[in-house]
C-alpha cells in the first residue's frame, strides 16, 4: 500500500501541481506531517539518541528535497527507478565496508542488472519527452533522483537505529523533520521565485497529496523500517517504478516512452528476483 500511494503521490504532484515550486511543496506537506505526526506520538521518543537523529534529518532534508526537485525536471518513472534502484547497490557497498561481508552472487547480479536498467532510464530522459526536453535538464534530473536514493538508504539505517533505541514509529517521524523544514522554508519564501497563484481547487490538491502522498506512505514505511533489515526495505520498493509508470498512463502530462518502459522493467524484474530467491 505505501509503495502504491508514494507512486500515485509521484504523479499527481508532476500532473497537476506542476505550477506549485518544489520547494514550497516540500515545506508545505512536511509541516502538515510533522504536526500530524507531533501532536499524535511526539513523546514516544525512547533512549537519546543525537547520532542518528542528526544524520536522520539531514538525510531527510537532502533525500526529499532533492526527489521533488527531480520530478520537475524528469518523468516520475524515471525518478522512482533511479531512486529506488540506486538502494540495494549502496547497502551492499556500506555491509561490505562496515562488516567486510561479501555480497553473493546473486547479488552481484541482480546490481548489474539494476545498473543496467539505470544506464537505459539515462538514455531515455536525455532523449526527453515533454516533461524534459533538455540534455542539461535531463542530468540535473538524473543527479537528483540518484541523490535521493542514496539518502533513503540513510533514512532507513538512522530510523532503524532510533527504533532499536525505543523509539515509536509515530516518535521517529514526528521528529526528522526539523531540518528539512527550516530548509525548504529557505528556499521557498527567500528566493524571489514568483508568486502562486492560490486557489481552492489548488490548496485541496495539495492537502490530499500530502495526506496521500507523503503522510500515509512515510509511516506505512516507518513500519516496514521496523520489521526489515534496511536491504529488504529497499528491494521491496521494486513494485513502485512499474507502479507509477502504470498510473502514467492516466496523466496528460507524460508521453509513452519504450525506453522508459524498458528501463523500469529492467530494475524492477531483478529486484522482484532478489525477493524471490530470498524467500526461497
Amino acid at each position: 500500500m505505501a509503495v502504491f500511494l508514494q507512486a500515485l503521490g509521484k504523479v499527481v504532484y508532476g500532473t497537476w501541481l506542476g505550477a506549485v515550486p518544489s520547494n514550497l511543496f516540500v515545506f508545505l506537506s512536511f509541516a502538515l506531517t510533522a504536526a500530524f505526526f507531533f501532536v499524535v506520538s511526539g513523546r514516544g521518543v525512547g533512549e537519546r539518541a543525537w547520532g542518528p537523529l542528526l544524520l536522520l534529518n539531514v538525510a531527510t532534508a537532502v533525500t526529499f528535497i532533492a526527489f521533488f526537485y527531480a520530478l520537475k525536471l524528469i518523468e516520475p518513472a524515471i525518478v522512482g527507478a533511479v531512486d529506488i534502484g540506486v538502494g540495494p547497490i549502496l547497502v551492499v557497498l556500506i555491509t561490505l565496508a562496515i562488516t567486510g561481508r561479501r555480497p553473493t552472487g546473486l547479488r552481484v547480479i541482480v546490481c548489474l542488472g539494476i545498473l543496467i536498467g539505470c544506464a537505459i532510464l539515462v538514455l531515455a530522459a536525455l532523449r526527453g519527452t515533454r516533461f524534459a526536453s533538455s540534455g542539461v535538464q535531463a542530468w540535473l534530473g538524473l543527479g537528483a533522483s540518484l541523490v535521493a536514493g542514496v539518502g533513503a538508504v540513510f533514512i532507513t539505517m538512522s530510523s532503524r537505529t532510533l527504533l532499536g533505541r525505543g523509539w515509536t514509529f509515530g516518535a521517529v517521524l514526528a521528529h526528522r523533520f526539523y531540518l528539512i523544514l527550516v530548509v525548504s522554508s529557505r528556499l521557498a519564501f527567500g528566493s524571489g521565485q514568483d508568486a502562486v497563484s492560490w486557489t481552492g481547487g489548488l490548496v485541496a490538491m495539495i492537502l490530499a497529496v500530502s495526506a496521500i502522498g507523503v503522510l500515509a506512505p512515510l509511516y506505512l514505511l516507518q513500519i516496514g523500517v521496523g520489521r526489515c533489515d534496511p536491504y529488504t526495505v529497499m528491494v521491496t520498493m521494486a513494485a513502485q517504478p512499474m507502479l507509477t509508470l502504470c498510473i502514467e498512463v492516466f496523466s496528460p502530462v507524460y508521453a509513452w516512452s519504450s525506453l522508459t518502459a524498458l528501463g523500469v522493467a529492467i530494475i524492477s524484474g531483478f529486484l522482484i528476483l532478489d525477493v524471490a530467491a530470498g524467500r526461497r
